[in-house]
């Protein structure tokens, strides 16, 4: 296991500042978003709502598919001392939460309080954050550590992801919970850091009403030689997604090293 896993499994936020990888993938990323957006932080107060929609939906999927992202999330994570033979990853998401509600949909909004692990039933599960520009207290995520070894009523025994895929629109994206009454703690790190923790934290997007975008960078690893990871203190998912990883050094889904 290492270093950072533990101290994530332990239920530690763990910030990494200058990584050479981290600068690439971030510039990368803010290519994407210029090549949508002239000002990727405020056209959306500019533009339609349906034409903001549609780009930012659109330098989504573009970053989602681009053929440089394997190549620079396997540097990210060997500089930062992982395997890319025993680790996998899923998805890069180039993730846009809009700050006007018209311009909200289904993949474009505010996150619920939710713990991934509700979803992928991976204890060693490993959640990375990185913002593309400026954040304010109202333009991020926000962590509640104090529930992490606390469980709170949520749905995940009711969701399933199988479900998911078969019914499209109609079904939750994820499992939740309602918010705690007491505020969470607001991550606001600077472009150019990283946070790490566990999937077993709850989190939820900070609610934006400030009219401008909150861009980032979200992802997902599972190491396999990282033993059990955090405790399950309330999850109750029916599968366990293995199918959603795959590995650094070439590609293999994690479902078919089971």
């Amino acid at each position: 296991m290492t270093a950072i896993a533990e101290r994530a499994f332990r239920g530690e936020l763990v910030v990494f500042r200058q990584l050479d990888a981290l600068d690439a993938l971030l510039d990368h990323a803010r290519g994407t978003a210029y090549a949508a957006f002239d000002d990727p932080v405020r056209d959306e107060g500019r533009l339609d709502c349906g034409l903001w929609r549609e780009k930012a939906l659109a330098a989504r999927r573009d970053f989602m598919h681009s053929k440089a992202v394997p190549d620079l999330l396997r540097a990210l994570f060997t500089e930062l001392g992982f395997d890319p033979e025993t680790t996998y990853r899923d998805r890069a998401i180039l993730r846009f939460q809009p700050g006007r509600a018209a311009c909200r949909t289904r993949r474009l909004r505010d996150l619920p309080p939710h713990r991934d692990s509700w979803g992928s039933n991976l204890m060693t599960q490993l959640n990375w954050w990185a913002p593309l520009f400026p954040l304010e207290p109202d333009t991020t995520m926000e962590i509640w550590p104090d529930y992490f070894d606390r469980p709170v009523p949520n749905s995940s025994a009711d969701w399933d992801i199988e479900a998911l895929r078969a019914a499209g629109g109609s079904y939750p994206l994820l499992p939740e919970a309602a918010r705690p009454e007491e505020p969470g703690q607001p991550v606001l790190i600077e472009p150019g850091e990283l946070i790490c923790f566990s999937g077993a934290h709850l989190h939820a997007s900070r609610p934006n009403r400030t009219g401008r975008t909150r861009i980032s960078i979200d992802l997902r690893t599972v190491d396999v030689s990282d033993g059990p990871g955090a405790p399950n203190v309330d999850g109750r998912a029916r599968h366990t997604a293995y199918d959603w990883f795959h590995r650094l050094s070439d590609g293999a889904c994690l479902a078919s090293a089971r």
